[in-house]
C-alpha cells in the first residue's frame, strides 16, 4: 500500500492569520527501533511579520519561525491511523472517506 505523502500543498505566510491554529507534521523513530510513525504537533500563530511568524509549537514557549519551516504546515488538522504497534500514518482518500460517512 501506498502511504500518503505528509509534504502535500505548501503553506504561504500570507495564508497565516493572528490566532490561527495550523499544524505540524513529521516523521519520527518509535525509540531504539526502525519502526517510523508519524507526529502531529499544533502551531498556534501569535504574530505574522513579511518574513516570519511568531508562534507557539505543542504549547512550548513563542518562538519565530522562517518561511521555511512554515512550508511544511497543514491548515487543517490530519487524519491519522493507529497500527496495533502505536505508529500511525496518514488516512488515505478511502479510509478518509469511510470514516467521514459514518460520522
Amino acid at each position: 500500500m501506498m502511504y500518503p505523502d505528509i509534504t502535500g500543498v505548501k503553506m504561504k505566510l500570507s495564508q497565516l492569520e493572528v490566532g490561527m491554529t495550523v499544524w505540524s507534521l513529521s516523521r519520527t523513530k518509535m525509540g531504539n527501533t526502525t519502526i517510523k510513525t508519524v507526529t502531529l504537533h499544533s502551531v498556534v500563530i501569535k504574530e505574522v511579520h513579511d518574513n516570519h511568524v511568531i508562534a507557539s509549537w505543542n504549547g512550548n514557549a513563542l518562538r519565530r519561525f522562517g518561511e521555511t519551516a512554515i512550508t511544511g504546515w497543514k491548515k487543517e488538522k490530519p487524519l491519522l491511523i493507529r497500527d496495533r504497534s502505536g505508529s500511525a500514518r496518514l488516512a488515505t482518500r478511502e479510509e478518509k472517506a469511510r470514516i467521514l460517512d459514518t460520522k
